[in-house]
């Protein structure tokens, strides 16, 4: 395909991005500033229901959204049709947010009393899906979750490059939101990470934003125990109402979410200062040497989103990451399929052909750009595919972009196709500024 056919893609496809944005917000449904997202089950599954994907307005989703097309237009401020969903998206973007923090669900009317007895808070606001059918008390108070590190990193980089792009002045939070929930001395351990060996203590950067229970002496048999009392109020697990909860009871360590907060740090020249840094790193280090593609992620399902995010934060860090560099460039160049396609497992939609390969490409273009030897012409190829899965109105269907982690890592999916479709424009993008 020419260059002069690909720009006119991509301009169809931010076109297609700005008609289906938003423009009114319709009760605690849809929201004005906001892209269509869905969460949905992949089959039935106990306390969430039957396999039906439902809208849903979450921060992640809208945050990297923003970042995507952010990012596009730094890269060529003559793409100026995307400055309006820019301005229009930022106070939805502010909708999450809670001081320095974001969570990933807005605070909205609980769906019902979170408690049997009252009396009740009167003016208790959770956090929690804006259409998914909770039915029950204990699920309710399951989604009612704690600020997170992921979010919390994703939306104020929304917020600094929305700064850089209306020239405004916008107060940057400090690496310590981060460094106060490091992976240290705790008497708590995730199970999930005991199960994939993630080292005890890490000195990672941990997912969520509070406090976790706290046992006497953790150990495996009794966190196990813990987990089939889940119901009960005695386990670790169980979710106490009108306060921020940690999903499990446990934080926990998660390498994409590390290298989102890593890329926020090195985008607002805080990398050096922040204490989580090096250890961040060497729990990136371990998941590549023990090639954990599909598992890097607990709330990241897709097995080229690590090659993605290590991508993003590889130009601040060259000297720290080259030996895992070349481990991703490897496999990313081993694992294209003839056609130029990527895979992921086949239990993850089917193999999640076209998000895939859409993360795997960006991956290569990333890596291209800061000077490593991809071959133009396994970047071709995947563009080429790209292209040949366009839907007819000039958006691509989404894929899985996460997950809800842990059991329901392989069930409860979160898809967009304005988010998958803003990252199929920024391949196009770094495409055509390399021809």
């Amino acid at each position: 395909m020419d260059n002069e056919a690909a720009q006119q893609i991509l301009e169809e496809s931010l076109e297609w991005l700005a008609r289906v944005h938003e423009k009114e917000t319709i009760k605690d449904s849809t929201f004005r500033g906001e892209w269509p997202s869905t969460m949905g089950l992949k089959n039935g599954f106990l306390y969430l229901g039957k396999a039906y994907p439902y809208r849903d307005s979450n921060c992640f989703t809208q945050a990297n959204i923003f970042n995507a097309l952010s990012e596009i237009y730094l890269a060529d401020s003559s793409l100026n049709q995307i400055l309006p969903m820019l301005e229009l998206s930022k106070s939805e973007l502010l909708s999450y947010r809670e001081g320095s923090d974001f969570n990933f669900w807005k605070a909205l009317s609980p769906n019902l009393p979170l408690s049997k007895n009252g009396p009740w808070p009167t003016d208790y606001l959770a956090h929690r899906p804006t259409n998914f059918k909770l039915k029950t008390r204990f699920i309710n108070n399951a989604a009612d979750i704690a600020n997170d590190a992921d979010d919390t990193s994703t939306g104020n980089l929304a917020l600094h490059y929305y700064g850089e792009i209306f020239n405004e002045r916008v107060k940057i939070p400090s690496h310590a939101i981060f460094d106060s929930n490091l992976d240290g001395n705790r008497n708590n351990y995730h199970w999930y990470n005991f199960i994939h060996k993630i080292p005890k203590p890490s000195g990672a950067y941990m997912t969520w934003l509070a406090p976790e229970y706290q046992f006497k002496n953790w150990n495996f048999p009794w966190q196990v125990a813990h987990n089939l009392v889940f119901f009960l109020p005695g386990s670790s697990c169980f979710r106490h109402p009108y306060t921020p909860y940690v999903p499990w009871g446990a934080n926990d360590v998660d390498a994409v979410v590390n290298c989102n907060v890593l890329n926020y740090l090195g985008k607002t020249g805080q990398l050096e200062a922040s204490s989580g840094k090096n250890s961040a790193l060497s729990l990136l280090r371990h998941v590549i040497k023990k090639e954990r593609w599909s598992r890097a992620g607990i709330y990241y399902p897709n097995r080229c989103f690590i090659h993605l995010s290590i991508s993003k934060i590889y130009p601040y860090l060259k000297d720290e990451l080259q030996p895992e560099i070349h481990a991703i460039k490897e496999h990313l160049l081993r694992s294209q399929k003839p056609d130029g396609s990527f895979e992921s497992r086949s239990k993850v939609n089917k193999k999640d052909l076209v998000q895939s390969t859409i993360y795997a490409t960006l991956a290569m273009l990333n890596l291209k750009e800061t000077g490593e030897a991809i071959p133009m012409e396994n970047i071709q190829k995947s563009i080429e595919f790209i292209i040949s899965q366009r839907n007819e109105e000039n958006f691509w269907k989404g894929g899985v972009f996460f997950s809800g982690g842990t059991v329901v890592r392989n069930v409860l999916y979160f898809k967009s196709d304005a988010y998958t479709t803003a990252l199929a424009a920024q391949c196009l993008q770094k495409y055509l500024l390399m021809n």
